[in-house]
């Protein structure tokens, strides 16, 4: 089913159930098949962050204040990066992992690069860098090895959406995600969200605002 204007709450949940998580696991689940040992690690990342984003729209709204204030500017921000943050913080787990200071990494390391720049973006960070490190499997592995350019490199305690520091130069660290780990919290945090819709009449009008707003003709 497509989106459309004035959805009823039984349409806004079968969108969720019927749509966008069938879609999201259609497009993420061969990649992420622990037969499947090379690939989809920026199109997982990529596609859970670009959904993230129309989630936090939803879920925040778009409120006459904001419509009035795109139409003088002549922008449109139905959604919003902030957005997004504060639907990671609301539904994301464990809150121990997903801390505001990390999600700003995420964001602007990851969600910003690889939809804009095509690979994650590299961040300052205390003294030195702080670069993208992706992987597959479980979420905490007490020792890695990964194959580089200048052999193979033992790389220990790496755990989702931690920085670690594994690199001869001291001065460079890296932002690690596992994209098994990512997907099943972002499956959990939609599941989630579609528990708390069903029963807030608030984010149930946060989302026919967003919603009439997208299918608006431009």
């Amino acid at each position: 089913m497509a989106l459309t204007k004035k959805m009823t709450p039984t349409e806004m949940v079968s969108f969720i159930d019927k749509e966008l998580l069938p879609q999201t696991q259609e497009e993420i689940q061969n990649l992420i098949h622990p037969k499947k040992k090379q690939g989809g690690y920026f199109v997982v990342t990529r596609q859970i962050l670009c959904m993230t984003d129309f989630l936090g729209a939803v879920y925040s709204g778009y409120p006459r204040s904001e419509r009035k204030r795109d139409e003088k500017e002549k922008k449109e921000r139905i959604s919003t990066t902030k957005k997004a943050k504060r639907f990671i913080a609301a539904f994301f787990k464990p809150k121990s992992t997903y801390r505001r200071d990390t999600v700003n990494k995420l964001y602007d390391m990851y969600r910003h690069g690889l939809v804009h720049l095509y690979q994650p973006r590299t961040l300052q960070y205390k003294k030195g860098s702080l670069e993208w490190f992706v992987y597959k499997g479980k979420r905490y592995q007490a020792k890695m090895i990964v194959s580089t350019n200048k052999g193979e490199i033992i790389i220990k305690d790496v755990d989702h959406l931690k920085i670690i520091q594994f690199a001869p130069d001291k001065n460079r660290y890296h932002l690690a995600i596992c994209i098994d780990a990512l997907y099943d919290d972002f499956k959990q945090a939609t599941i989630d969200y579609k528990n708390k819709l069903v029963q807030a009449k608030h984010l149930q009008s946060n989302w026919r605002a967003t919603v009439d707003a997208i299918c608006k003709p431009r």
